[in-house]
């Protein structure tokens, strides 16, 4: 719709930029992980800010090849810059600054592509509804290549807008470039949709009346679109430059993310039952998790399918890029997660405005419109009785945790989550013919809920102490602080099972264990020989490090491990390996007069209570190798 320069309106946009950074502010303080896959992108950040190895991301001293570098270089900058003495809450709050911007970069993308489409209107309240939608508020606070990926892919789509209006300048080309070489440096090749949404709207639009046939149209769209297809090849040069280099020092990059696409792109169920699931999940991430805009986002795809005077047009544009992020989504990624869904929130979220601000109110839109707001009043009113039920309230749409007091905290949360579906329900009714009211009391009902609802999240109180409970990584490294003497030079070892569990292990105990300079939880796979021996010899762990792969003499713990000297080892095991560990001793007693355990409990990353425990050699023993060598049953595989 608007064509011209997108800066006319530099007060509204300013206030949209402003709202949105101190709404993705909100609740990032929090001292604690909010998912399993967070505290591997800030620990190896850390890691990449103390070593000042900017090349090589690491987790644990180890290569961390699942995902491109934007993320740990965007991070550890920061990091480095602040520093990392300040509380926990504060650190975590440092590293999480990129997620923060990308939240703000995407509304403000969201804000201009919906101001093209709709005018300014569609683009203020598409922008303002995506930042208060509860999936994309929860996954822009995590530290993940995601969020990043997402801003970068929808400012990409952004330039791509501007040049299917008929912008088709080098500087326009030159920032479409740009913003994808920073998603492919986010999450690699899966940046690509802009670009390839694009050149099928053109396809489609040149060919609209199929005057030619298909192959002589695509030939021709692809030579008349042959700068943003090379422009688009040149943005994935940064990626490429890194990860030839990255992998020419010992550790192989390429190989190890190669691995990494192909387990996540090898599925465990039928084919055809697996791409089912997956439809199935998407679409309800669409019409219920991306509350209150996703039923509607679906019903407006809809209408776009329907309408013919509609197609080639700008929106054709959106639809065909949003297609292509969820056929990747569903037939080719074997996880399904939220996080997967974030690109298609900006796309949903303008495309449902506009719709609901354009669409003529004829009968079918009526009944669509009533049902959508009904299925969006219900929403609340479901979390309602949820949370009255079960007395918790999740964390991160996949967790649970325990509400601390009901009076003060579940009371005026599942009020407030009562009262905003009232009002959906009574907005709809009232403000079908003025969709712009409509819109504003939604986000408005939205806006006035999330106080509620971190209230009743779990947070730190007025003695500094975590609610509902304390975390098991900070109570173990509490433990270590009390219980295991600052003076002796110890190994500190864990499972690799145990450290893929509980990830969050590296950040807290990172003090707990860097005694004498910079030091690493050590991780090797559980087999019950080795523990044993490492336990009573602590330099061995070298010798089982390289025997597991033999590139892992390239890496920081094993330099590490080879240019320290170690007098005593502990243990970091959960229920299972310790009990492993002791069945697997014919001497199992002996074994026990002779070992130190200490217990720590606490929540892990799903809140549920759970326990961890430090084995060590009693200080006041002495130590008979032979005793516990020689009972030991011959090394067997990995049990985890």
């Amino acid at each position: 719709m608007d064509s011209k320069l997108t800066y006319r309106q530099p007060l509204t946009f300013t206030c949209l930029i402003i709202f949105a950074l101190f709404f993705a502010c909100m609740g990032e303080w929090r001292p604690f992980f909010f998912d399993i896959d967070e505290p591997k992108y800030i620990t190896a950040a850390m890691e990449m800010a103390r070593s000042r190895d900017w090349l090589h991301p690491m987790f644990g001293g180890l290569p961390r090849m699942q995902k491109p570098p934007l993320p740990y270089w965007l991070s550890g900058a920061l990091i480095d810059l602040f520093g990392s003495d300040s509380s926990t809450g504060t650190q975590l709050f440092i590293a999480r600054i990129p997620a923060i911007l990308s939240s703000v970069l995407t509304v403000a993308a969201t804000y201009l592509i919906g101001r093209r489409i709709g005018g300014d209107k569609c683009g203020l309240l598409a922008g303002l509804l995506l930042a208060v939608a509860p999936p994309f508020k929860i996954e822009g606070m995590l530290l993940k290549a995601d969020i990043i990926y997402t801003a970068a892919v929808t400012w990409s789509s952004f330039f791509y807008l501007r040049r299917f209006q008929g912008q088709r300048g080098i500087l326009n080309l030159s920032g479409a470039t740009i913003a994808m070489g920073l998603g492919v440096l986010s999450k690699g090749p899966f940046a690509l949709p802009p670009l390839i949404g694009y050149l099928l709207a053109e396809l489609f639009r040149t060919n609209s009346h199929k005057e030619v046939p298909l192959c002589r149209a695509v030939l021709n769209t692809l030579k008349k679109e042959s700068a943003p297809i090379i422009l688009g090849l040149f943005a994935c040069l940064p990626f490429l430059l890194w990860i030839t280099t990255a992998s020419t020092s010992g550790m192989d990059y390429l190989s190890g993310m190669l691995n990494d696409v192909s387990q996540n792109t090898t599925y465990k169920t039928p084919t055809l039952l697996h791409h089912l699931q997956s439809i199935g999940f998407y679409f309800y991430e669409a019409g219920v998790v991306f509350f209150p805009l996703g039923i509607f986002g679906l019903c407006a795809a809809f209408f776009l399918l329907r309408d013919k005077a509609a197609r080639h047009k700008e929106t054709d544009y959106l639809f065909w890029s949003g297609l292509i992020y969820l056929l990747i989504s569903i037939f080719i990624f074997r996880l399904r997660a939220h996080r997967y869904f974030l690109p298609l929130m900006p796309i949903l979220s303008i495309i449902a405005v506009n719709w609901i601000l354009t669409a003529r109110r004829d009968g079918l839109f009526k009944k669509l419109f009533t049902f959508c707001t009904a299925l969006a009043a219900l929403i609340p009113a479901v979390i309602v009785g949820i949370v009255l039920y079960s007395g918790q309230i999740s964390v991160n749409l996949w967790r649970n945790a325990q509400i601390s007091d009901f009076q003060t905290q579940t009371v005026p949360f599942t009020l407030a989550a009562f009262v905003l579906s009232l009002t959906i329900g009574a907005a709809g009714m009232k403000y079908y013919k003025k969709p712009k009211t409509f819109l504003s009391i939604v986000f408005a009902g939205m806006l006035l809920i999330y106080p509620f609802y971190f209230n009743a999240a779990p947070d730190v109180d007025t003695n500094g102490q975590l609610q509902p409970d304390s975390l098991l990584a900070q109570e173990m490294a509490n433990s270590i602080n009390e219980s295991i003497p600052a003076h002796d030079n110890y190994i500190f070892i864990a499972s690799r099972r145990s450290l893929r569990i509980h990830p969050e292990l590296h950040f807290f105990l990172r003090n707990s264990i860097n005694r004498n300079g910079q030091s690493y939880l050590t991780t090797l796979p559980f087999q019950i020989h080795d523990f044993i021996k490492v336990l009573v010899a602590p330099n061995t762990a070298i010798n089982f490090l390289k025997a597991e792969d033999k590139s892992n003499k390239q890496s920081p713990l094993y330099k590490f491990l080879k240019t320290n000297r170690f007098n005593k080892t502990v243990l970091i095991l959960n229920n299972t390996e310790l009990s492993i560990l002791l069945n697997s001793i014919p001497t199992a007693d002996m074994f026990k007069s002779k070992t130190e355990l200490i217990s720590a409990e606490g929540l892990n990353h799903e809140w549920r209570k759970e326990a961890l425990y430090l084995v060590t050699l009693n200080n006041n023993q002495e130590r008979e190798p032979h005793l516990f060598i020689s009972t030991v049953p011959a090394p067997e595989p990995d049990q985890f």
